[in-house]
């Protein structure tokens, strides 16, 4: 792994998360990490490569502009948050608000749209306000989670992959709690709808009810220059338990339940047990990012998950994908 070093005005700290900061105060340092040198930029690639996230800290990245121009210097082109489960709304364009709905809950760790077809390969958050109690954003390494499940976990899931089942309602408003279709695709079109998830999905129909989906996804990859394989699901998140949604593998009656669940990618059930061992196991090798203002940090989304605690007060965090 790469040693401490400094690369024109920025000292790089390899960790997980690894630490980028400056070496000297500076009028604009949120002006200095939009504009990055060339071996600044390939000594960010290097540590990503190795760890997988990195926070920036003291370049007090406070607006939308200041956050939405950095994102751009890291990630390039912004993509939009289409396809997802989560309650996200825009900030502005293509910057999203990461605070979540509720305050009161943690939101687990995962990868980011790992169950879809498409996921971004980065994510940059930045803090702009600090919550009172609590709301740090915390970050897993997959290899690390990998590595640590038994053999028999972690090798069912390399070479079973995961099948993740989502059944949308019409409408907004579900009792479920559950994004509706046109919400989640962000358009009524329902020719447009099904055609794009016909040519992306495993599977997709019209139900009475809504939209009925399958996506058939890896559930480990490799990750960096070295290649070392990553746990890569949501199955801890996605997966329901048996004694309150019974027969998951049951397609004829997933037409008739509004929800999402998943099995192993062949459509049998993933053990109660395989899913213990999991939580426990994220728990374990879950770090917590306690953040300052202005701080801006950097994931690998296949080689690191997110999550978030819960908090009160106020707590603005931007969030950008690619």
């Amino acid at each position: 792994m790469m040693s401490k070093k400094t690369v024109g005005s920025l000292s790089f700290e390899p960790g997980f998360p690894s630490v980028v900061q400056l070496v000297d105060e500076e009028a604009t340092p949120a002006a200095i990490l939009a504009k990055i040198d060339s071996e600044q930029r390939e000594t960010v690639e290097r540590l990503m490569e190795e760890t997988g996230a990195i926070l920036f800290r003291g370049f007090n990245v406070l607006s939308i502009d200041e956050f939405e121009d950095v994102a751009r210097s890291l990630l390039g082109d912004l993509a939009a948050y289409k396809g997802g489960d989560a309650p996200r709304h825009a900030e502005r364009g293509l910057v999203y608000n990461a605070s979540g709905p509720d305050r009161t809950r943690a939101v687990r760790a995962h990868n980011e749209l790992s169950y879809a077809p498409w996921h971004p390969e980065r994510l940059v958050f930045g803090c702009s306000v600090v919550a009172a109690e609590g709301g740090a954003t915390t970050i897993v390494d997959g290899h690390r989670v990998y590595a640590s499940l038994p053999a028999e976990v972690r090798e069912a899931f390399r070479d079973r992959g995961v099948t993740y089942i989502q059944h949308l309602p019409n409408a907004a408003g579900d009792p479920s709690g559950i994004k509706s279709w046109p919400e989640t695709f962000e358009t009524d079109a329902r020719d447009d709808v099904i055609a794009h998830c016909r040519s992306s999905y495993t599977t997709a129909e019209w139900t009475p009810l809504g939209l009925l989906t399958t996506n058939r996804t890896p559930g480990t990859v490799e990750v960096g220059a070295d290649r070392r394989p990553s746990w890569f699901n949501q199955t801890h998140i996605w997966r329901k338990d048996p004694s309150t949604v019974p027969d998951v593998t049951d397609m004829e009656r997933w037409k008739t339940w509004i929800g999402y669940g998943a099995t192993f990618g062949d459509g049998t059930e993933i053990p109660t047990a395989y899913m213990e061992l999991v939580r426990t196991t994220l728990e374990e090798c879950e770090v917590a990012v306690e953040w300052e203002a202005g701080d801006v940090l950097l994931v690998d989304n296949r080689a690191a998950m997110h999550g978030r605690r819960p908090y009160s007060g106020d707590r603005q965090v931007f969030v950008a994908f690619a």
